[in-house]
């Protein structure tokens, strides 16, 4: 370690100022025009931005990573493990515990032994708090003086208390935000935000000047954070792992029994079976209807190869039907022209979150003596005249795949059905085709829903429905941003597929979409795919290959000639960014960039 005197060492002049009796331990980065007061101690491997103010007495531990402009004041102790990000305050003697249980005869000084405390930007924790390890303070949060802070704090939120508890909200500027009808106010500022499912925007008069000023932001953005349903949960999920993994028991457990009670409740459904993935939902669900060769299944080209995989290991064969250009969704008014008397059964696929008419669907099953097995997989808690998707058809299939609106840490699946004899054999199927263990009547597959997911989807599911409403409310402003636009329709439109229709029968009935996805048109994909990818937004194509034109079903040339929207939609759909998290400023950035693209390009 180093004591560096008031006008700094040889190498650092003019980086930074440390006062007398300091100590920098050499291989410490800091940033220019940074102050450093007397008697801190600023250990290895740490990194300080710019323009910071660090107070006297401070202890800065090992690989700290401290961003531009925080000022810390006297007595803090920043151990290693924390992180604060720009602009960040903190008080006098705040304390940042980076270990969960400390034993002073139990060495764990490891950096592998320290969990990670993330202060985000513009956050401020006041006089002699205290921040447990593992915490996530938002953005532009208030911790009280003397506060104990023991769980992630929202973003703007203000706490206090031991334990700290939520008390109110935040404005960027530290004022505290005066609520009424959904709507904060800043008196200090005079900046207005909308309060929305525990979530505060910022609220400008003009979209267009938000637009702009978002720009700036050029950090990455993936097109689906699958951490951020984790961090939102993070102390119960941690919870609960630990206690799995404590309990011995993995495989069909008490976790797996009480999630598929749990969800069946949710579904107001008799049964439901947890399986091993979405695509072994549907393969099952089959198999229990018992199709198999020489039948055939109808279903959309334009999708994920898992639902004619599930047709084909059975034996059956797909047979396609062109999709609604204005949905994405199989168009029911084709279907009849199908249906042959070999035809067994219906998949009608609920893309991007948006459910299909199934009230037509439903009819020509009834009508034809036709099974209905509803692919889900990206329709959780989607809603067709008030009612939930996987309700209609005799099976519903669901997939907890990371980045579904309702995602795992791995694989699952569900199927949903009314008909207990259903359940029954799809039980038995789940587990090598037995109802007694070492007894099988008939070739199933292992295919288990373990407990591990169980647990964390237990966890997650009473958030499902707030989670898809702030994927409603990310939709709304992507359509209203990328309309106020006016893009000349060969170029790059919003898709009708991301609008929540009114059903023309009953009028208050919608048809509620979750957006899975967000996807617009565009005539030229590729171009503005690249050119977003450049500049760190990221995007996808579901799917640029629809499924009669896959080399396993390329070579019967019946499905080419009457599927022309489907090949259409393969080649113009991009899906933006989309998850729960994702903020105003996110979605005026892709917004703003796909403005500069267009005005560039055409």
């Amino acid at each position: 370690m180093t004591s560096l005197c008031e006008t700094g060492n040889t190498d650092l002049a003019n980086t930074f100022t440390v006062h007398k009796s300091s100590f920098v331990d050499e291989e410490v980065v800091i940033g220019n025009e940074t102050h450093i007061w007397h008697f801190s101690h600023i250990l290895i491997g740490s990194r300080i931005g710019k323009k910071c103010r660090i107070g006297q007495n401070v202890v800065v531990g090992p690989r700290v990573n401290i961003g531009d402009n925080v000022k810390i004041q006297n007595n803090v102790s920043v151990y290693e493990g924390v992180t604060l990000e720009d602009n960040v305050f903190c008080g006098p003697s705040v304390v940042f515990t980076n270990v969960h249980t400390p034993r002073s005869a139990f060495s764990r000084n490891r950096s592998e032994d320290c969990l990670r405390t993330l202060v985000c930007k513009g956050a401020s924790i006041g006089a002699n708090a205290t921040v447990v390890c593992g915490c996530r303070i938002g953005e532009h949060a208030l911790v009280g003086a003397g506060a104990v802070v023991t769980r992630d704090v929202l973003p703007h939120a203000i706490v206090y208390g031991n334990p700290a508890r939520h008390r109110g909200w935040a404005c960027e500027c530290g004022g505290v935000l005066e609520i009424q009808d959904n709507l904060g106010k800043c008196n200090d500022c005079e900046r207005s935000y909308r309060i929305e499912n525990g979530q505060v925007k910022r609220l400008l008069s003009d979209d267009s000047i938000q637009i702009e000023s978002a720009s700036a932001n050029n950090q990455p953005l993936a097109v689906c954070d699958v951490r951020w349903q984790y961090l939102q949960l993070r102390n119960q999920i941690d919870d609960v792992l630990s206690e799995v993994a404590h309990s011995g028991n993995y495989i069909l457990g008490p976790q797996v029994k009480a999630f598929e009670s749990e969800v069946a409740r949710f579904f107001g459904t008799e049964n439901a079976v947890g399986v091993a993935s979405g695509t072994d939902a549907l393969h099952l669900a089959l198999r229990a209807l018992d199709i198999g060769p020489g039948d055939e299944v109808i279903t959309s080209p334009f999708t994920f190869i898992a639902t004619t995989e599930a047709i084909g290991l059975v034996g059956a064969t797909p047979v396609f039907v062109d999709i609604d250009p204005t949905t994405f969704n199989i168009n029911p008014q084709l279907i009849e022209s199908k249906i042959t008397s070999r035809t067994r059964a219906i998949i009608p696929v609920h893309l991007y979150g948006q459910p299909c008419e199934m009230n037509t669907i439903m009819s020509l099953a009834r009508m034809h003596d036709l099974y209905v097995v509803e692919d889900c997989a990206q329709a959780f808690a989607a809603t067709y005249h008030g009612r939930l998707v996987g309700t209609f058809g005799d099976v519903g299939c669901f997939s907890f795949f990371p980045t579904k609106n309702l995602g795992c840490m791995g694989d699952g699946g569900l199927v949903i059905t009314k008909n207990q004899d259903i359940c029954t054999r799809i039980e038995m199927l789940r587990r090598h085709g037995g109802r007694k263990k070492y007894y099988h009547e008939e070739l199933g597959l292992n295919s288990r829903l373990d407990e591990i997911q169980a647990a964390l989807l237990r966890i997650k599911l009473p958030h499902i429905k707030k989670w898809n409403q702030l994927r409603r409310n990310a939709a709304e402003r992507y359509s209203r941003l990328l309309q106020n636009m006016k893009f000349n329709n060969k170029v790059c439109t919003p898709s009708l597929a991301n609008k929540s229709r009114k059903a023309t029968s009953q009028p208050n009935n919608d048809f509620q979409h979750v957006f899975h996805q967000y996807t617009i048109r565009c005539s030229d994909r590729e171009s503005l795919a690249t050119y977003l990818g450049d500049i760190g937004i990221s995007t996808a194509v579901y799917y640029p290959t629809p499924l009669h034109r896959q080399p396993i079903h390329s070579k019967d040339k019946q499905y080419s000639a009457d599927l022309i929207n489907s090949e259409i939609a393969a080649n113009e759909v991009l899906s933006l960014p989309m998850f729960p998290g994702l903020t105003d400023e996110q979605i005026d950035r892709v917004c703003h960039e796909i403005q500069n693209w267009c005005a560039k390009s055409y």
